[in-house]
């Protein structure tokens, strides 16, 4: 605890580190912007269905209350995540904001929509249900994408990773029988997060530089 006491000292009186933190928390928000904006223009958009090779042969289970409530708790245990590993801040929010900008334009390319005899996705949205499930941004799964990007972030411990990564899949299995993302949907995600990760990355160099000097230090 002491070390950990220690670190958020020396981080509030480094002004790099204040500069980056709102840096990415800036750029969050206009993630934010950029995500109700497009999602807005998606749900009105007409579009058409298709068939899906791995949802034509699934049954479909209501897991609704397990992808709202499932995503809360991983979104619940990465801000602990964060705040117990400070430094990790500003990487963290950068790269959830270039994801967040990634993934309502990627949405908003092709007009697909779901099928509601396929895709199961309830009209009305319980308590913060309707920022968790947006409805017709289907690609590319949020579900599957925000587990694996901390993955990323975190990937020199082992520990965090593996749960990370097994968090993704199992999110993965769950919005697909629950029918609520086409898989490709879900099998791209990995791939576009992977990619947005390493932009970030580029990017940003001087936090990636800013976290591995603190571990060496360590």
């Amino acid at each position: 605890m002491g070390n950990l006491s220690a670190e958020y000292k020396s981080l509030f009186e480094n002004k790099k580190y204040h500069k980056s933190f709102f840096l990415g928390l800036a750029l969050l928000a206009f993630a934010g912007i950029v995500n109700s904006f497009l999602i807005k223009y998606i749900d009105n958009v007409q579009g058409n269905s298709v068939g899906d090779l791995i949802l034509d042969n699934l049954p479909t289970l209501g897991l609704f209350w397990a992808r709202t409530w499932g995503m809360a708790l991983i979104v619940i245990v990465a801000v602990l995540l964060v705040l117990y590993k400070p430094r990790y801040f500003p990487v963290t929010l950068k790269s959830m904001g270039l994801m967040y900008i990634t993934r309502p334009i990627f949405a908003s390319l092709t007009q697909l929509q779901f099928q509601p005899e396929k895709i199961a996705i309830p009209e009305n949205y319980p308590f913060f249900g309707s920022f968790l499930l947006s409805g017709k941004d289907l690609f590319f799964s949020g579900h599957v994408a925000f587990p694996f990007l901390i993955s990323l972030i975190f990937w020199d411990n082992k520990k965090i990773r593996y749960t990370f990564i097994s968090l993704s899949i199992l999110s993965g299995i769950v919005v697909l029988f629950s029918k609520a993302h086409y898989s490709i949907d879900v099998f791209a995600a990995p791939f576009i997060v992977y990619g947005v990760y390493k932009i970030t990355e580029k990017l940003f160099k001087e936090d990636f530089d800013y976290i591995k000097k603190v571990k060496t230090q360590n």
